[in-house]
């Protein structure tokens, strides 16, 4: 039994000490190997002992759910005296530190949230939806770490944009590099002082080293791009460039189509004193017929090109 649970829950360096039913979920009480306790969560150090974190009282980490219940991880931490970090509470090899959730059922949660809205998510793995983003930080912060290298290091390439979310007239900017094709930065709010929030983490070289930037059309992107990116080069982004053209070729469609049904309404001939649609079944002369044929090839001929 204590076997298939940890080949269920995937646990590693963890010894399995029971399970137990509670209500509507399930309760597996676990403890670290010998060698995995008393460690730092920080730098990973064997450390002494300091006391037991909540005066002993077990924790509890949602893990991936058993057979379409929740499932938990039970253990009482202690805590410890690191040389370099202080008191700690000791880490644990199944979830990261500080989360309640143990390491796959974060990592599973946060693949959801880059394909689904938070609020599916948080259905779907029934936890609070703000409890979504605290998981998506610290899988970013590991993967990051991992990494090595900061996710601005080799930007050549970047675009700038401002798009709404929510309802109302709520907006954030995001900045995206192109060559790696992924989001790179986001901050709620528009404006100068939202995009040099992104320009200030940027050291001066990382500056310096971007070749293009694209955005719209707005004024101020281009000349605060000048000014803190002088070897960027400024290039409309051709999503609103085909956005635009769309515009225009919609504004010339639509004066078209007036202008040759007003020409089709005034050839069309009326009997003296009569006003109005012609009556049912009453068909209009040939050239009024051909004026109205030519209204509506125009109307089709633009739209196909729109």
């Amino acid at each position: 039994m204590k076997s298939l649970l940890l080949l269920a829950l995937g646990l590693a360096r963890t010894v399995v000490l029971g399970a137990r039913i509670e209500a509507e979920r399930i309760v597996v009480s676990v403890r670290p190997y010998k060698r995995e306790q008393r460690r730092c969560p920080v730098c990973g150090r064997a450390c002494d002992f300091y006391d037991m974190a909540n005066r002993g009282a077990p924790r509890l980490w949602r893990a991936m759910d058993l057979a379409r219940s929740a499932c938990y991880l039970e253990y009482a931490p202690c805590r410890v005296r690191c040389p370099e970090h202080g008191v700690r509470t000791e880490a644990v090899p199944w979830a990261r530190h500080g989360a309640r959730f143990t390491r796959d059922f974060e990592d599973w949660v946060a693949w959801l949230a880059v394909r689904c809205t938070a609020s599916a998510v948080s259905e779907l793995a029934r936890v609070e939806w703000h409890s979504v983003g605290g998981v998506c930080r610290r899988v970013y912060a590991e993967l990051e770490a991992a990494r090595g290298a900061s996710r601005f290091d080799g930007v050549r390439r970047i675009g700038i944009d401002e798009t709404s979310y929510k309802k109302g007239h709520k907006y954030v900017t995001v900045v995206v590099d192109h060559d790696r094709g992924c989001l790179i930065w986001a901050h709620e709010g528009t404006g100068k002082d939202v995009l040099n929030l992104f320009l200030d983490e940027l050291t001066r070289e990382q500056r310096r080293a971007i070749e293009v930037v694209t955005a719209d059309g707005a004024r101020w992107i281009r000349q605060l791009v000048k000014r803190r990116c002088p070897n960027a080069r400024w290039v409309m982004d051709p999503f609103h460039v085909v956005q635009w053209m769309n515009d225009a070729l919609d504004a010339v469609r639509c004066e078209e189509w007036n202008a040759a049904r007003a020409a089709a309404r005034a050839a069309r001939p009326r009997p003296e004193g009569k006003r109005g649609r012609p009556a049912k079944g009453e068909l209009p002369p040939e050239e009024v017929r051909a004026l109205e044929e030519e209204a509506a090839s125009t109307s089709r001929a633009a739209a196909t090109r729109s």
